[in-house]
């Protein structure tokens, strides 16, 4: 019995060393609100205009908003993919300081910010710096993001904090990537609302199967065929769906896996499907589909040892891409079957 009691008292003593000694590791809790070098957060990011990353590898992303599109633009010359830059908006809206970082920890901590953090600018209105967020690694539990502040009026804080945003789990470094293609928008088309026009898919390698859909202000929908002319069709719900497939389209990746002499013979190639979509303003995506060799994934008999999984594709700026059959795959239908 003794021993037993022994046993369990040793238990509670290890608990209650190891729950010490991971909130000294995770920094010490309380209310850091009031703490001007604490208030990592911005309070209405509609006003952030501007963004930039830089990174201790020498590698840096600017993103701007723009007035003129729904996205915004990196480095000056590309468009930014929404989804990040809408995580990184949450992000500065919801940060929220977890507790100050330990005396124990604190000049690691620093340190590593020299060694592996990232510089972030955040900018207001015309120009205006707003606050500069220092990030650094993430706590031991990966619960939380060591982070440090600079601020115009307050200058760059010499206390590190552990920011969480809360009701997530998981730290915070990753959405603040400098890489330019993981920065790219990866859209081939974009059509919101009713603003697509006209659809053209030509095949080819079987020109009869080629179409084009098309539709008026009103929503009416017509079917011509590879000469032009003008087809009547019975399934009117099958050529709107078809028609409506090409309002988002995005390719995988900007990576290619390809050397500049292959991608060069690629794009000297004949593709296998070429895409004009069109909205009523006269806006057209070009876009054409090449097929892949058997790669991780294996085509099946009727791909002719296609890779059964992508597929490459170039945009209207001679990029050379990658794309998933997955997306594309329905795209290839010919509306000239039936």
């Amino acid at each position: 019995m003794k021993s037993n009691l022994r046993i369990l008292l040793i238990l509670i003593i290890v608990t209650v060393f190891t729950f010490l000694l991971w909130k000294m590791q995770e920094g010490s809790t309380g209310d850091l609100s009031y703490e001007a070098n604490a208030d990592f957060a911005i309070a209405d990011t509609s006003l952030v205009t501007k963004i930039f990353i830089a990174g201790t590898d020498g590698k840096s992303a600017l993103l701007e908003r723009s007035s003129d599109t729904r996205f915004w633009t990196l480095n000056g010359q590309f468009l930014a993919r929404k989804d990040a830059t809408d995580l990184l908006l949450k992000t500065f809206a919801r940060a929220e300081v977890k507790g100050a970082v330990s005396e124990l920890q604190r000049s690691t901590v620093i340190r590593n910010f020299s060694g592996s953090g990232k510089k972030v600018e955040i900018y207001l209105g015309e120009d205006k710096l707003e606050k500069t967020w220092y990030i650094g690694t993430a706590t031991p539990s990966h619960t939380g993001t060591y982070m440090l502040l600079e601020t115009p009026e307050q200058g760059k804080s010499q206390e590190p904090f552990v920011v969480h945003l809360e009701g997530f789990v998981g730290f915070l470094s990753t959405r603040f990537f400098t890489d330019e293609t993981e920065w790219r928008y990866t859209g081939v088309f974009d059509f919101p609302g009713r603003t697509l026009a006209e659809v053209k898919m030509t095949d080819h390698n079987s020109p009869l199967k080629s179409y084009s859909i098309r539709s008026s202000v009103s929503g009416e929908i017509s079917l011509f065929n590879a000469s032009g002319s003008e087809v009547v069709f019975l399934d009117t719900v099958k050529v709107q769906d078809q028609f409506l497939r090409f309002r988002k389209v995005h390719f995988e990746t900007f990576n290619n896996h390809l050397s500049q002499t292959d991608a060069d013979s690629v794009k000297l190639s004949l593709p296998c499907f070429t895409y004009e979509v069109s909205d009523y303003d006269g806006k057209t995506s070009h876009f054409d589909v090449f097929w892949k060799s058997p790669g991780t994934g294996m085509g099946g008999p009727d791909d002719n040892n296609h890779d059964g999984e992508h597929m490459y594709g170039l945009t209207s700026d001679g990029q050379l891409v990658l794309v998933q059959r997955y997306v594309f795959d329905p795209l290839m239908v010919s509306m000239m079957s039936n």
